[in-house]
């Protein structure tokens, strides 16, 4: 799993190093890719700083310090928002670029995309950072808490999820909006793209790829967000969650990246110019 975890820092890190170097990546649709690439290297360090405390501290045998705890767990709700709010971003910007393409120039610029970001991590932050700053149990086991964390008050728990499965829904939306578009007006599209000169292919492949990471992000956070919605209903000891959740969380941060380079052709080309170092020729979305 710590494998796992470092091939997804490492992985993450290409097509993020990519965008920022190259002025031919520096458009709406990468920039909110790269915003996900830094959500899924956070994931990924959180991941491997845990993995490694906790050794250190069983190895030892003695139980962590409650502010350790709560930091770790921090963290990882920190990557679990910052991933649902990107890609709900990321998910906006397809949509727009779909549904309402003749407005897509004036409404979508690098620079809204950039302050969409820093909101993005603004809000994420404020919400996981609430049990460092007091949102906390005195001790793991008091009542109305469970153990995660050092101690993580149930109804804090039920509000993360809520603004977790808020982005998710309206994430389904946008692509059932999206979607709903390409198949009533297809050929439209194509004139369209004619028109411009663009690949045929253009449109729907970046739909379908952002469809793609979606899901994976789904199956990746989902089993976690229901291990801990279950620990949060359950009135009795419900023992500890599986670490097999945790699995699929990092798996969706390692995933991610080969997905932008198999569906698209110009991150992959990029990230090859940051090995070979000449310019490559590629389309773009």
């Amino acid at each position: 799993m710590n494998a796992i975890s470092v091939g997804s820092v490492v992985a993450n890190s290409l097509p993020l190093a990519a965008i920022i170097k190259y002025e031919s990546l520096h458009k709406p649709v990468y920039i909110l890719m790269a915003n996900m690439a830094v959500s899924d290297i956070v994931a990924g360090v959180s991941f491997i700083c845990t993995c490694f405390i906790v050794y250190c501290y069983a190895k030892a045998g003695i139980s962590p310090p409650l502010a350790c705890l709560r930091f770790l767990f921090t963290a990882a709700l920190l990557s679990a928002l910052s991933s649902a709010y990107s890609l709900l971003a990321l998910t906006g910007e397809r949509y727009w670029f779909i549904v309402h393409g003749m407005t897509y120039e004036n409404k979508i610029t690098n620079d809204r995309c950039k302050v969409a970001i820093i909101v993005v991590w603004m809000w994420s932050s404020i919400w996981a950072l609430l049990p460092v700053f007091g949102w906390s149990c005195t001790y793991p086991l008091q009542a109305g808490c469970i153990q995660y964390g050092g101690g993580t008050p149930n109804n804090y728990l039920v509000l993360v999820l809520t603004l977790v499965f808020i982005p998710m829904a309206a994430i389904v939306c946008c692509n059932l909006g999206v979607f709903r578009c390409l198949w009533r007006q297809v050929s439209d599209i194509r004139r369209q793209e004619a028109a411009v000169q663009a690949e045929p292919t253009t449109s729907r492949k970046s739909a379908i790829t952002v469809l793609i990471i979606t899901i994976v992000f789904l199956v990746g956070w989902l089993p976690w967000c229901a291990a801990v919605a279950n620990k949060v209903a359950c009135k009795e000891d419900c023992g500890s969650m599986d670490p097999s959740m945790m699995v699929f969380v990092i798996l969706n941060s390692a995933i991610n990246p080969i997905i932008y380079g198999f569906r698209l052709e110009e991150i992959r080309q990029n990230v090859k110019r940051l090995f070979v170092g000449h310019a490559v020729n590629a389309w773009s979305p």
